[in-house]
């Protein structure tokens, strides 16, 4: 959930992986650069259709670990 702070413009927003995901105040702007992030980091190729909608950051968190290559995935 790192890579969502880093891209929310209001950095002293609490949330938890139930936060609706349009209660972290992140356009779709910061959605791509989320997805860049973890692209880049993971070395994953995020295949999403661009109009996926996503009810909380939960969601979206697990959507992207889903993209993750197995052997880059870190258990938590």
């Amino acid at each position: 959930m790192g890579f969502m702070r880093s891209e929310m413009q209001d950095k002293s927003i609490e949330f938890s992986m139930d936060t609706p995901l349009e209660g972290v105040k992140i356009d779709s702007i910061d959605v791509i650069h989320v997805i860049f992030k973890v692209e880049e980091e993971y070395g994953a190729t995020v295949d999403m259709a661009p109009d996926s909608k996503f009810a909380t950051v939960g969601e979206f968190v697990n959507a992207l670990i889903d993209f993750i290559p197995a052997d880059k995935k870190v258990d938590a």
